[in-house]
């Protein structure tokens, strides 16, 4: 009896959650960057296409912000910050906003940040990588759910408490630094 009892209580969440987002359907961000106390709270992807005013407010927000420079970040970071989102939502039924601790990095920032365990050909330096937190989930939880929606380098920083997701190629990695 416990045991239907569980499997109907299963399988009334899943028929609860909400269905994923069509790819087609526009696409919002909501960010918040704990460095700078900025937020990206808006539409970015309109179903059809990138939306350039966004892009460009997107760029500026995903910023190297201890020297204010910015880069045209990839496309499919945009995505994965979004899809993480959608995956959240799908899960927890409630919107959430995703912190991001760093973003695009400029050559002499990315070599200041090594001794703490940054790359020396780190995907930041080219936009193509994000360094994210969500309140209330742990980062073994959230590097989980990173993986789910795809993203290709996935490390977790356990001294900083973040989460790294970039668009290269498929690779894990866990740092104490």
């Amino acid at each position: 009896m416990k045991r239907r009892t569980l499997v109907a209580g299963l399988g009334a969440a899943l028929i609860a959650r909400p269905a994923p987002a069509s790819p087609d359907a526009p696409r919002a961000l909501r960010l918040y960057n704990p460095n700078t106390d900025e937020r990206f709270v808006d539409v970015y992807h309109s179903g059809e296409h990138y939306l350039a005013t966004a892009r460009r407010r997107l760029d500026w927000f995903l910023r190297d912000h201890h020297v204010d420079q910015w880069t045209h970040m990839d496309p499919a970071v945009l995505d994965l910050l979004w899809r993480l989102q959608q995956r959240y939502l799908a899960v927890h039924q409630r919107r959430v906003t995703i912190n991001v601790h760093s973003a695009f990095r400029t050559e002499q920032t990315n070599r200041r940040l090594l001794s703490e365990g940054a790359a020396q050909n780190s995907y930041h330096k080219t936009g193509k990588a994000v360094d994210v937190t969500v309140q209330g989930l742990g980062i073994h939880f959230l590097a989980g759910r990173v993986r789910e929606i795809g993203a290709g380098g996935i490390g977790i920083y356990w001294r900083h408490r973040f989460v790294h997701m970039d668009t290269g190629p498929r690779r894990f990695w866990y740092r104490r630094i």
